[in-house]
């Protein structure tokens, strides 16, 4: 790589690692995602408002819940301008709040949670963890919560498990991976009054939550020539960030291609859900955006399709130098990556 290569990529990879910092839930993805679209010239249009003034050649997004749409009109379309659309999702496998919340055992407070998405376990062991998600009010209000270094889901010592280095760790995720917070004092220790501080509520207005586990650690700029981001939630968030980017960067000509960029919660669990990639968001939204532009031909409609292309992105997984012996060794620019 050229130094304007290299020094490209490391302002990228800081940048990438500031959004990660930024985003501990899909819900804060998408707010980040979101303030940075705006800043870029994006006007937000809501699902619940009128569609029939939106202009082409302007910019808007959408959100719906941990999800996210953003679309750039060109001036020139028309009903069969085709689309160009870069997929990403914005949640990644954490351990996630269970209704009941706070529990006590053995003379420590912890955490009541749920394994959520495709999760190695023993990843969680040994590291400060922390809560982001949202909670939503009695009175309909949503509020983003988001602690410090909180918790922790401690491995048992060596001296208590002998035999874990020849036959292996076994953890039960509903025995072994619930987090301690605390030492128990009586009485359980209540984790929402917590998140409610943070976002300056009253623990009874909470009515509901959606909260997940975030590793402590920010991402770092690793290796002896810093060749290597370490960080967590990489997959997906390297893809939601470079949608991001790409639409707030994009410049369209008149003939060009619709471009929208969509990023869908729940990918982790199946993608089957209001916001997610196997829901009703990305076709509610062109559904709205033809009809918006007028665009009511059935087989002008089944034209721009049929010359539409997707890209749905998400991060590359790779063999380590120490495990070689999986099927496939993927390679970027003729190096492991």
């Amino acid at each position: 790589m050229t130094a304007h290569n290299i020094e490209a990529a490391t302002v990228f990879a800081t940048e990438l690692g500031q959004f990660v910092t930024q985003s501990p839930s899909s819900f804060h993805a998408v707010a980040t995602v979101s303030e940075s679209l705006v800043d870029a010239g994006f006007t937000e249009l809501s699902e619940g408002e009128d569609w029939a003034g939106i202009a082409r050649g302007n910019r808007y997004l959408v959100r719906r819940d941990g999800s996210v749409i953003a679309f750039d009109i060109p001036s020139g379309a028309t009903e069969t301008t085709p689309l160009r659309i870069f997929g990403a999702h914005t949640d990644s496998p954490a351990l996630k709040l269970k209704p009941k919340s706070s529990i006590a055992a053995h003379g420590f407070t912890q955490v009541g949670v749920e394994v959520y998405g495709g999760a190695l376990f023993n990843s969680f062991l040994d590291r400060d963890l922390k809560l982001a998600g949202r909670v939503v009010l009695t009175n309909g209000e949503e509020a983003l919560v988001h602690t410090g270094p909180y918790l922790r889901v401690p491995q048992l010592a060596v001296h208590l498990d002998r035999a874990v280095n020849r036959e292996g760790l076994k953890l039960d995720p509903q025995k072994h991976l619930q987090p301690i917070t605390g030492l128990a004092e009586g009485a359980e220790h209540d984790v929402l009054a917590d998140l409610a501080a943070t976002a300056g509520v009253n623990p009874q207005d909470i009515a509901g939550y959606d909260i997940v586990t975030v590793d402590a650690q920010e991402p770092q700029l690793i290796g002896a020539r810093k060749e290597f981001l370490a960080s967590a939630r990489l997959d997906n968030l390297l893809s939601t960030f470079a949608g991001m980017r790409a639409m707030a960067e994009h410049k369209n000509r008149d003939d060009a291609p619709i471009a929208l960029f969509v990023a869908n919660d729940h990918e982790e669990v199946g993608s089957a859900s209001r916001s997610g990639a196997a829901g009703p968001f990305l076709e509610d939204v062109l559904a709205r955006l033809y009809a918006a532009q007028m665009m009511k031909n059935g087989d002008a409609h089944s034209t721009a399709r049929s010359w539409s292309r997707q890209m749905s992105d998400i991060r590359s997984t790779r063999i380590t130098p120490n495990v070689t012996t999986r099927p496939t060794s993927p390679l970027l620019d003729g190096a492991p990556s």
